[in-house]
């Protein structure tokens, strides 16, 4: 292993209930890690301290944050763009990586999936030349991905931004409400009644659309079974998740799958009901 780092990332943080210090250790490893000094311009500091790496760092991705990490790209062709976020969806993946970002990691990342992405962009890093560093890329013609186009920042106060966050990587496991208060650090009295007055819904029936609306996600895709969708979206009865899907969509999941139209299936209601 080496003994220094042997490159600069520049960590562009663009989290709300991430902190600091829960960058993993892996990227000291390889790069020596700066962050944009307060006060300057983003692209100025980048020109200044001429980084190696670009990491944009989000939890839930905003517009502003989407669009800065684009009109970046644009603007400094040749420096690779290293994306995580804890929100994640298809659509979103798809945008970035036509935006040219180099790699996209979905977190919490495991050691063994980030220290391949670092491997792999420190032998990239070697490899780029003079004339590489000044070629000319177009730019990204798609629109933001529809979920990213309002900003969470604005509506979701920003101690219960952990809840999502939690909710977002184990809604496939068992969820206690005490266990999401934790990570708020709050009661599960106060957390309940926060939670209730900011969503207009319970953390309750705030799950249950989660694991709905990727249960659709997974109904979508050919050949796949519906009691499997029911295990891969946290429904441990597929008896339960049959009547709870049908409850939320108007149809069991069975016709769900079948269709080619899903969106015209639900309908505006249950769509807005689902998402």
């Amino acid at each position: 292993m080496h003994s220094q780092p042997i490159a600069q990332v520049m960590w562009i943080d663009q989290t709300v209930s991430v902190k600091q210090s829960e960058l993993p250790a892996l990227f000291g490893k390889y790069f020596e890690v700066t962050r944009p000094h307060a006060g300057s311009s983003l692209h100025f500091e980048i020109k200044r301290q001429a980084p190696s790496l670009l990491l944009f760092d989000f939890d839930y991705p905003e517009r502003p944050g989407l669009k800065l990490m684009e009109l970046t790209k644009r603007t400094f062709p040749s420096i690779p763009i290293l994306m995580t976020t804890v929100q994640h969806s298809e659509s979103l993946a798809v945008w970035a990586f036509r935006s040219r970002v180099w790699d996209y990691l979905v977190k919490p990342v495991s050691e063994r999936e980030l220290n391949r992405a670092l491997l792999a962009l420190r032998e990239m890093i070697k490899n780029i030349n003079g004339p590489e560093r000044h070629r000319s890329i177009c730019g990204n013609k798609s629109p933001l991905p529809e979920e990213n186009n309002v900003a969470p920042r604005s509506t979701t106060p920003a101690e219960l931004m952990p809840a999502l966050a939690y909710i977002e990587q184990h809604f496939r496991e068992k969820v206690t409400s005490a266990k999401v208060a934790e990570s708020c650090h709050m009661d599960s009295f106060r957390f309940s009644r926060s939670f209730k007055s900011a969503f207009g819904i319970t953390f309750r029936e705030y799950l249950l659309r989660v694991r709905i609306k990727e249960a659709c996600r997974l109904l979508e895709k050919p050949d796949i079974a519906v009691t499997e969708v029911a295990y891969l979206s946290g429904f441990n009865d597929p008896s339960y998740f049959s009547k709870t899907f049908k409850r939320y969509a108007g149809v069991c999941p069975s016709e769900y799958a079948s269709t080619d139209d899903h969106r015209r299936l639900l309908g505006d209601e249950r769509l807005a009901l689902i998402l």
